[in-house]
């Protein structure tokens, strides 16, 4: 107990990281920087109104604006839509385009109670009947893939953001498989993705885009979140292998056959998968230890003993890493400060990585 608290407590963060948001009475979640540090979106979930907000804004407190579905506002593409939407709205899983700065995807629930996706601009992508979400923008610009359940149970369509008024390519048809949580390759060649069917959840590979889907892990239990590193063919993921009731933090190359490497036991499964530093060498993760105030963790993609990360706040949560100005960037959601009186509902933090 002693060495999990000197861990918790340890050394203070060489810079404190800054408040940057907090919603009355919801729960923040989901932040992810865009590609160029200069915007930061995040996620207000209302538990028991079954309602989740998003909002976008430059990193900074009391600079975001929510995004709601309705007439679109003149101006900024961040600034959103103005009309509120009805109770229960949920506004979610924003992706940033790469090379279009103030540009992003994001998945709404419709008058049908079905989600369709759209982007800034306060246009529809694509919207059929049935539920679609789960955008993911390829780095290089030029695709948007999702899953859409419009031919069946969750297929993964392709949108190509050069023909946008064309509709969307099927690319998977697998019937004992939803396909969930798409991750694209540095190259945007390749795509990682979880098919999940009753057996459990496993990781799958498109080699490419004309390629045809291959099984990368079949273990007993539940495989998740799968996320590319920033260059190659590196993939990081979670997984309850050696213990039902925890996830363990894995590496593994995206072929086929390729071993998987337990980098870290017992972590907190972030919502868009494990978090890459910007140079690919380490993941940056949430401990789940409840003793510690579930701490923030580095590890290398290599293998090795992780090392906490001095932030000087308790109760973590989702989390993303980008350079600003040359300098790594941490952005996360925590319950408050060492010594808070009050730790209630999580807030978004930013600050420089230790």
């Amino acid at each position: 107990m002693l060495t999990l608290l000197a861990l918790a407590f340890a050394a203070p963060p060489a810079t404190a990281p800054v408040e940057v948001a907090a919603v009355a009475h919801a729960n923040l979640q989901r932040p992810v920087w865009s590609p160029q540090g200069t915007q930061l979106s995040f996620e207000a979930n209302f538990h028991d109104e079954k309602r989740i907000e998003l909002h976008v804004g430059p990193p900074e407190p009391n600079a975001f604006t929510k995004v709601e579905l309705g007439a679109r506002a003149s101006g900024s593409l961040t600034a959103g839509f103005q009309a509120t939407g009805p109770a229960g709205q949920v506004i979610h899983e924003l992706v940033w385009a790469p090379n279009a700065p103030g540009v992003y995807a994001f998945a709404a629930s419709n008058e049908h109670r079905d989600y369709d996706l759209y982007v800034s601009e306060g246009v529809p992508l694509a919207p059929a009947p049935g539920a679609d979400g789960g955008g993911a923008w390829s780095p290089d610009g030029r695709w948007l893939a999702f899953t859409s359940a419009r031919t069946g149970q969750g297929d993964l369509y392709l949108l190509d953001i050069q023909a946008i008024e064309k509709p969307p390519r099927q690319l998977t048809s697998d019937p004992e498989h939803s396909e969930l949580y798409v991750s694209w390759s540095a190259d945007s060649q390749a795509l990682v993705y979880v098919g999940h069917a009753d057996v459990g959840d496993h990781l799958w590979l498109l080699p490419s885009l004309e390629g045809t889907p291959a099984a990368l892990t079949d273990w007993p239990g539940l495989q998740i979140r799968p996320r590319f590193a920033p260059e190659g063919r590196l993939v990081a993921f979670y997984a309850n292998r050696d213990d039902p009731e925890r996830f363990d933090l894995y590496v593994m190359k995206a072929e086929p056959g390729a071993e998987a490497k337990k980098l870290a036991e017992g972590v907190v499964p972030d919502a868009r998968g494990p978090s890459f530093t910007p140079d690919g060498q380490h993941l940056v993760y949430v401990a789940d230890d409840d003793a510690a105030y579930d701490p923030v963790h580095k590890v290398a993609v290599t293998g090795g003993s992780p090392t906490p990360v001095a932030l000087g706040t308790v109760g973590h949560g989702d989390l993303d890493v980008v350079v600003r100005n040359g300098v790594p960037w941490i952005a996360y959601v925590a319950q408050g400060r060492e010594g808070d009186a009050t730790r209630d509902f999580k807030r978004l933090y930013v600050a420089p990585l230790p």
